[in-house]
């Protein structure tokens, strides 16, 4: 894929974050901090540490922000307030490109059978295509519970799946995030306060 980024723009990795299903999940409720597990927030925050990624928003959470006015909605505001104790912060957020269902959902239909594809140029994986052709990105990792025809626009190598209910955002995801970033060695903690390292560099 050819990127026509701008040419002042500074040069840097990407997070194409989801927010439900990879920073919340079943198995933590908090209506202080919208159902955020900082635990989630914690892993994310080390992946930025070890690649100095920006975090570009391409949940629906984002439509909790008006770029025009500025204005936020509280739910917007309780996520960059989670994000900061963290010393996160929202980079970017990409633009809207609503869905364009290729086939008619049936009327009753369980969770598991639910496959839906969109028209390809709409959609989540469109925006994130969009965003790294009015951008300069050296490299990128696309978090998020949900597969947006990822493949259809050559991103399923840069995506890692997490899962609503199996605690959202793992430390095994973090890792791989670090590995698709820059192959660094990502640690996790052992003990007290101790940690010991386990490499994802490719020999």
């Amino acid at each position: 894929m050819l990127y026509c980024p701008k040419e002042e723009e500074k040069v840097v990795k990407i997070i194409f974050l989801d927010i439900d299903g990879v920073l919340t999940h079943t198995d933590y409720l908090n209506w202080q901090t919208r159902h955020i597990d900082p635990e989630r927030v914690r892993f994310l925050a080390k992946i930025v540490e070890l690649t100095d990624a920006q975090i570009v928003l391409t949940s629906t959470w984002k439509d909790g922000y008006d770029r025009q006015s500025g204005k936020k909605d509280d739910y917007y505001v309780v996520l960059e307030h989670v994000l900061a104790e963290h010393d996160l912060k929202i980079y970017d957020i990409t633009d809207n490109i609503p869905e364009e269902v290729l086939e008619q959902i049936p009327s009753v239909i369980s969770l598991d059978q639910l496959d839906i594809h969109c028209k390809h140029g709409t959609g989540r994986a469109a925006e994130v295509e969009k965003w790294l052709m009015d951008h300069q990105a050296d490299g990128f990792v696309i978090l998020d519970d949900e597969d947006h025809d990822w493949s259809d626009y050559g991103f399923d190598s840069h995506w890692i799946q997490t899962s609503w209910y199996e605690i959202g955002l793992q430390e095994k995801d973090g890792a791989e995030a670090v590995k698709i970033l820059q192959n660094k060695a990502w640690e996790h903690e052992c003990g007290e306060g101790r940690f010991k390292k386990f490499s994802y560099i490719e020999q």
